[in-house]
Parts: structure tokens; C-alpha cells; sequence
């Protein structure tokens, strides 16, 4: 949720409890019909805490797995889901880099058989701003990019990512930690 709508959410509230107050104080009607619309502004600004999905291995686990598969000269990684899982109208998917197995599990290779999947490129993935080591896709990139293709998004039951893109993303994320120099002085003779 931005500053802005925060701030108007915030305003919506004082603003309607105001005009309850002031309806009290001075037995107004007008002042009770106005507060009766009140509500319809609250609404508008209410936070939306669906923005963003976070895949959580533990609680999530019959319906997604995450693995590393090593075919070829690249690596992939692999995010396979039951179709309905990923909610295509949040704007972001993360998943927590320790989450990745190291291989498929036996169960899982049969899975990936059926089903439509879609590549996530590099600049769909980006790092969560404020918890170490979640790696977002952008949900709304891949919807747009599958819009041309013969299957749909509701179809898609697996992500499939190439490990350079995610190593790439994952440094991206640890190099301004670590480029941010020390406050330490040093005390020269």
C-alpha cells in the first residue's frame, strides 16, 4: 500500500468519525447523511494485503514443490504447482531460495509431464526489498506474455526459471549489503 493511500485511508476514518461527532454534538441530520457516505471512501482506501503470494514450502507442500533440474548445459529451476494455486491477479509470486530441493522427488518428474509451463526470464525476476532472500516473479509480465500463446494462465502448472537468471537476481540482491563501506575511522600516524 503506498503513502498516499495510507494517508487517504487515515483521513476517510478521522473525517467520518468527525462527522458522527459533529451529528452528535449539534443533533445535525445533514451531518448524518454525510457521514453515511463516509464509508464508501473507507472502502476505497482499505489496504490490499493480496498484492504480492508467498509460496511457503511448509505450509504448501502438496501443493507446490520447487527443484533444481540439471538437463543439458543449463540448470533449471522448477516451480511446480497444482493448477488454481498461483492467484494471477497478485502482482508478485516469492519464494525463499532455501526452499529449492535439490532434485525432483520421484512423484514430481510424472507431474511435470502434463500440464503448460512458462519460462521466467531475468528481468521478471527481482528481491524482495525487505526480507533476505525472496526471490519475486512478476506475475503480471508473465500473464501479458502468455495472452499470445494457445493455453492460458489457468492451464500453466509449472514456472520454469534458468538457475543463471536466479544466481544473477540472488548476487543483485547481497551486493549493495556488502558494498555499503564500514563507518569505522581509522586513526592515521
Amino acid at each position: 500500500m503506498s503513502k498516499k493511500t495510507t494517508w487517504l485511508f487515515f483521513v476517510s476514518i478521522i473525517a467520518f468519525a468527525g462527522l458522527l461527532g459533529l451529528a452528535y454534538l449539534f443533533q445535525s441530520d445533514m451531518c448524518i447523511f454525510a457521514a453515511s457516505a463516509m464509508p464508501i471512501f473507507i472502502v476505497l482506501f482499505l489496504p490490499d494485503k493480496k498484492r504480492y503470494q508467498y509460496i511457503r514450502i511448509r505450509r504448501d507442500r502438496k501443493n507446490i514443490s520447487i527443484f533444481k533440474q540439471a538437463g543439458g548445459e543449463e540448470s533449471l529451476v522448477v516451480i511446480s504447482f497444482k493448477p488454481g494455486f498461483l492467484r494471477w491477479n497478485c502482482s508478485k509470486l516469492y519464494f525463499h531460495l532455501n526452499d529449492i530441493a535439490p532434485e525432483a522427488k520421484p512423484g514430481e518428474a510424472a507431474a511435470q509431464a502434463s500440464g503448460a509451463a512458462a519460462s521466467v526470464l531475468a528481468y521478471d525476476l527481482s528481491g524482495h526489498r525487505r526480507k533476505q532472500g525472496w526471490i519475486g516473479i512478476n506475475l503480471r509480465q508473465l500473464a501479458q506474455r502468455t495472452a499470445n500463446l494457445s493455453y492460458t494462465t489457468d492451464e500453466i502448472s509449472r514456472l520454469v526459471i534458468r538457475m543463471q537468471d536466479l544466481e544473477e537476481t540472488a548476487l543483485s540482491m547481497v551486493a549493495p549489503a556488502a558494498a555499503s563501506p564500514s563507518k569505522k575511522k581509522s586513526i592515521s600516524a
